[in-house]
Order: C-alpha cells, then structure tokens, then sequence
C-alpha cells in the first residue's frame, strides 16, 4: 500500500511538472483523479488493516464450529458445564428446541436456542460459548429438524420463536 502511495505521488508530481500529459487536458484530469483515487483507497486501507478475505472467514467458522466452549459431547448426549454441578442433556430427552429473539434495545435484539426436555428447559444464547458446535451437534443427532418454521410472535415486548424440533412421539414415563 504504501508503495501504491509513493507511485501515485512520483506520478502526480511528473504530471504538474509536464502538464499536459499527451497534449489533452482530459487524459491529464483522469490520470490525476485515478492518482487521488489511489491515494485515497491505500490510505485507508492502512489505517483500518482489516484483513477478511475468503481464507480467513472460513477459518474463523471452522474454529467455531470445533470449539465445545460451555459443552461436552457424547454418542448419549452433551454436558451443559454453565451448571453445577455439570448436567447432562442425553438426546432422546430432548422434546424441542426454539430459536428466539427478544429486542434488548430500540435496534439490538438477543438470540439464541431455547432446548426443552423431560425434566428442564435451558436457554443458550447467541454469546454462549460452543454454541454454534452445539447447534451442529443437535442437528446431527435429533432427526427431523423443521428450518423453515414460521416464525411467532410471542408477547407484545417483541419476543419470537421459532420452531426447530419437536419430538413426534411421547417417552413412556
């Protein structure tokens, strides 16, 4: 980037000295345009250096969906280490699962997955760590799995679900 800089200036610098460039005013104008423009765009790229390409967003996903964060995981079931002592939450307990929403501010909504089972229901929102493993997870071991759910307003303070999974048929307790 800062090369692109130094060229642009020796290039504007050659342009004020020798102009006009070609004998036409009009390449000499988009020239020195095309130089400001380079400035410019360099010049920001350097001072925010965000670096998001393809590589490093896919990257970023793959590790979040390896990371366990709050979780561990069995052929049975998870272990919801946020409670102690650590719970666990087998896969043929699990009746539903929801997707909420509920606006935390004029502009900011809260979400996250609602698991309801046999015995309790457990919130995990959007900031949980291991969440997105832990969406993954459940997709792989409960079939049936219902994404294009409407989604329902709840309350009038802007809750919303959506259904997920359901389980089809009662345990026998």
């Amino acid at each position: 980037m800062k090369k692109i800089i130094a060229i642009s200036c020796i290039i504007l610098a050659l342009i004020f000295l020798n102009y006009p460039v070609f004998d036409s005013e009009g390449i000499s104008y988009l020239i020195i345009f095309t130089c400001f423009v380079a400035i410019c765009f360099s010049g920001a790229k350097i001072y925010s250096p965000r670096a998001e390409n393809y590589d490093s967003v896919e990257k970023e996903a793959d590790q979040l969906e390896k990371y366990d964060g709050d979780f561990q995981y069995t052929n049975e079931g998870f272990y919801n280490k946020q409670k102690k002592p650590v719970e666990l939450i087998k896969w043929d307990e699990i009746i539903s699962v929801y997707s909420f929403s509920i606006p935390v501010s004029k502009h900011k909504r809260e979400t996250g997955l609602e698991v309801i089972t046999y015995k309790n229901s457990y919130e995990f929102s959007r900031s949980t760590p291991g969440i997105k493993k832990l969406t993954n997870e459940m997709y792989n071991h409960l079939p049936d799995w219902q994404l294009n759910s409407p989604t329902i307003r709840i309350n009038n303070h802007g809750l919303e679900k959506t259904k997920l999974y359901e389980r089809h048929h009662e345990k026998n307790l």
